[in-house]
């Protein structure tokens, strides 16, 4: 058999070529246990956050109160049936976005857009929008946010609303 000082590292004829052994599963796995309880503290950590920052808007009875007298309100003025439990759910006590500056800048454009403008684009005609259009958000506004009302109202005055069907 040649050396390998001899430069050939070949083996002889009967000889078989052998590999270093890997010994990986001899090795003592004295410093896993750091990177595990490194990552069992960044999910723990991770996990509390997400609990004290998860910010649902929870069924309470002032929430279901208040969805009931806006679906109550909704049927009064004839605008249809709410669901009262989802209503709870999306607004919930406080009214969430629809209480959120209602007469603000961006909504008015939006609300502008959507009931009383021209023509824009394929598709879109100019219309009148009714009364009636603007009665549900005048509603929600009442019942979540009443502070608020004035606001809204002086933000729908620019609008030019006809009397609907």
């Amino acid at each position: 058999m040649t050396t390998p000082e001899d430069g050939d590292t070949r083996p002889e004829v009967g000889e078989v070529s052998v590999a270093p052994v890997d010994d990986l599963h001899k090795r003592p796995e004295d410093r896993h246990w750091i990177l595990y309880l490194a990552a069992f503290a960044v999910f723990v950590g991770l996990a509390a956050w997400g609990l004290v920052t998860f910010n649902e808007n929870k069924r309470t009875d002032e929430a279901d109160a208040k969805a009931t007298e806006l679906a109550a309100q909704f049927e009064a003025a004839g605008l249809g049936a709410l669901d009262v439990e989802a209503t709870a759910r999306v607004l919930g006590s406080d009214g969430g976005a629809a209480c959120t500056d209602p007469g603000s800048a961006l909504k008015a454009g939006v609300l502008n857009q959507q009931l009383v403008s021209g023509a824009a684009g394929p598709g879109q005609r100019p219309i009148l929008a009714t009364h009636d259009a603007v009665a549900g958000a005048r509603l929600v506004i009442e019942v979540y946010c009443p502070e608020q009302s004035a606001e809204f109202e002086e933000s729908l005055n620019d609008l030019k609303l006809v009397d609907g069907n």
